[in-house]
């Protein structure tokens, strides 16, 4: 403790391993939840269309 304050914390890897997983997936929701309120359904393109563009 520092001035009332925790002042290191100690995981094993597998416990901060797991904190950064989660830590990603939250980042990407928030990008998610970002594109969908810009989304404009006449831009969308269909899957066959996007496998024809890009020439699969």
């Amino acid at each position: 403790m520092k001035n009332n304050s925790p002042a290191a914390v100690l995981l094993n890897i597998h416990a901060y391993e797991t904190l950064l997983d989660e830590l990603e997936d939250l980042r990407i929701e928030d990008v998610v939840r970002n594109r969908l309120q810009d989304f404009d359904s006449s831009q969308m393109i269909s899957h066959e269309d996007m496998m024809k563009k890009f020439e699969f």
